[in-house]
Parts: structure tokens; C-alpha cells; sequence
């Protein structure tokens, strides 16, 4: 019955689709996961790739009137162009946008691509052997990690998604593709295959490189393909957590990762409040000094109700977390 419900649904989605045609309606319109069979009940997808497509259906009637608003991302410097969205991830439709297909530098929401060519391509539990380049990497963020070091890809991708580290980025990418290079070239074969519409990938951490660029929409669509692993979704709610590894004598330590989201932080210095009505589900940054302050959250609200915001652009930290919380509580604290 629920295959005969879901081939029925794509029909419908189908003919509404054809019927689209303005240039800013199609928008949203670009998603090609390859997966698009509804693999559980069409009201809770959070496992499969066709809610991306949903999202299609809706936008078709909505985005152009989105797009076209006057919308003011920094109050304070009313010409500086970030972008934002706000979509329902329950009812896959979008609430508000605005500038959801501009190029921009994603810093370290690069990660969530990165995350998303490892996953599908090895187990959590595979061992990684940390290398000379890795253990001796310093640029931004990293982890501890040192060369000789046995962890898990699970536990990687604790360091890339949660502490944000590069040196996971490069471990990973050499474990999965032999190097960085190699992997970079998945990356940007992924993102095609998921419809991206304007994104180049030239390494997987996303360190600064001016022709390093992605849209909003492409960073949602990466998402939301991510949230198909039930790992992932346990590791990007993570507030702090300890791992264990074997060091190069073959002797079993353990690290901690920390959020790099003050919203969910325990550091009272850095710890940002929001609405005690939303619970966060997951989350990821990116900061640099080209990208600006950077996130994607995913909330659910007292209700139930699943939420996707993005804030692409902030000036600082201040400013993103204002525009997050401003958000939330004008789409997303009642259903």
C-alpha cells in the first residue's frame, strides 16, 4: 500500500512540475538523487532523498514572490548581501528565502560534502591510519590528531562535523580517494548528481580559494542527502563527546570533540541563548574571514514540527546568531 501511495505521489508531483516554468520558481527545482523512491511513510522521510523533491512541489507556487521581497539582512549595513531560508522540513516546504541561489565562500560547511562522499562510500567503523601530512597539518581548525593515530571513520567525522577540524577533512579524503585531489573530484561529481546548480569544490575542507563557491540552496540539498544516514544525525546534534583511538605504540587514549555551535556550547563565554521552546537537532558552521559567519540549524519546535535555517554571509558572530534566533522566532516558534 505504501508503494502504491508513493508511485501515486510522484505522479502528482509530476504533472505539478510541468507545469513550472518561471525562471525564479525553478529555483528549487534541480534536485536528481538518484534515490527517489519513498522509503518509509510519505509523513516522515528523514530517511529518504525524495524529500528534497517535495520541496519541488511547493516552491513552484511560493519562491517567486520569496525571492522578489525586500528583505534587509543587516540592518546596520543595509547593501551587505547575505543570504538566508527558512524551510518546513516536515511539510518539505519552503517558509522564506532570500538569495537562496547567490555564490558564495562556504567555509567550512564544505564538510558536509565531505561527509556526505565518505559515508557513502565506507563503513563507520573502517580504521583510518593518520599520515605524516595530517598529523603535521595546522591551517584553521583542527583536531589532535598525530601521524601513527588508528580511529575510526565515525570518529573522523565526529572531528570534522562537531570540532570542525581540517586535518579530519584531509584524513578522510586520503583514506577514502588516496588525496585530497582524488577526493575533490567526488565531490563535485556528487554534487551534480544531486542537482547543484552553481557549485565548485577545490578541496574538502573548506579552506579559503577564491574559486571555491556554492548557493544556499546546494548547501541545503547536501544536507538533506546527509540526513539519510542515521550516523549522521546522531553526530551533528553532538554537544561534546569523548572517542577512543590507538596512538602510534598501539596504546588506547581517548580525545574529547566540542561543538563549534554556540547555541549548544557549555562554554559560558561563548554560549548564545534561543527560544527554550526549539530543540536543536543538528547544525554546522563555517567561518572565515572571505565567508563571513555561516550556518545551517535544524530545530524542531514544540509542536514537532522540523525546521532547516540558514544564514549565509553574517558579518560576525554577533549578527549571525541574532539573524538565527530572529528566524526562529518569527517562522518557526508555532506551526
Amino acid at each position: 500500500m505504501k508503494r502504491l501511495l508513493a508511485l501515486l505521489l510522484c505522479f502528482v508531483l509530476v504533472l505539478g512540475l510541468t507545469g513550472c516554468k518561471d525562471k525564479d520558481a525553478e529555483l528549487m527545482g534541480n534536485y536528481k538523487a538518484e534515490d527517489s523512491l519513498v522509503q518509509v511513510d510519505v509523513g516522515a522521510l528523514v530517511e529518504a532523498s525524495f524529500a528534497p523533491m517535495l520541496t519541488e512541489f511547493y516552491i513552484c507556487d511560493i519562491s517567486h514572490d520569496m525571492l522578489d521581497t525586500d528583505y534587509v539582512f543587516d540592518e546596520e549595513k543595509p547593501n551587505r548581501k547575505g543570504s538566508v531560508f527558512v524551510i518546513n522540513r516536515t511539510t518539505n516546504e519552503l517558509v522564506f528565502g532570500y538569495r537562496m541561489d547567490e555564490l558564495f565562500f562556504p567555509a567550512s560547511l564544505t564538510k558536509l560534502m565531505t561527509a556526505l562522499v565518505t559515508m557513502e562510500r565506507c563503513s563507520f567503523d573502517e580504521k583510518v591510519i593518520i599520515s605524516k601530512e595530517v598529523g603535521e597539518f595546522a591551517r584553521g581548525s583542527v583536531s589532535e590528531l598525530k601521524e601513527g593515530d588508528v580511529l575510526t571513520v565515525k570518529d573522523l567525522l565526529m572531528c570534522l562535523l562537531v570540532s570542525s577540524a581540517n586535518n579530519a577533512s584531509i584524513a578522510l579524503a586520503e583514506h577514502v580517494a588516496g588525496s585530497e585531489e582524488a577526493f575533490v573530484e567526488l565531490m563535485n561529481a556528487e554534487i551534480k548528481r544531486l542537482g547543484g546548480r552553481n557549485t565548485t569544490f577545490k578541496n574538502a575542507s573548506g579552506l579559503h580559494d577564491e574559486k571555491h563557491k556554492t548557493t544556499p540552496y546546494d548547501v541545503y540539498i547536501v544536507y538533506q542527502e546527509c540526513m539519510k544516514y542515521k550516523e549522521f544525525r546522531e553526530i551533528v546534534g553532538i554537544t561534546e563527546k569523548s572517542y577512543e583511538y590507538t596512538d602510534a605504540k598501539g596504546k588506547k587514549l581517548s580525545r574529547k570533540v566540542y561543538t563549534t555551535n554556540c547555541f549548544k556550547t557549555r562554554d559560558e563565554k561563548e554560549h548564545v541563548d534561543y527560544p527554550s521552546s526549539i530543540t536543536i537537532l543538528g547544525s554546522k558552521t563555517g567561518t572565515t574571514n572571505a565567508a563571513g559567519y555561516c550556518m545551517i540549524l535544524h530545530i524542531q519546535n514544540r509542536a514537532g514540527t522540523e525546521y532547516l535555517i540558514g544564514v549565509f554571509r553574517a558579518e560576525n558572530k554577533d549578527k549571525l546568531y541574532g539573524k538565527l534566533n530572529e528566524l526562529m522566532t518569527t517562522y518557526c516558534l508555532t506551526d
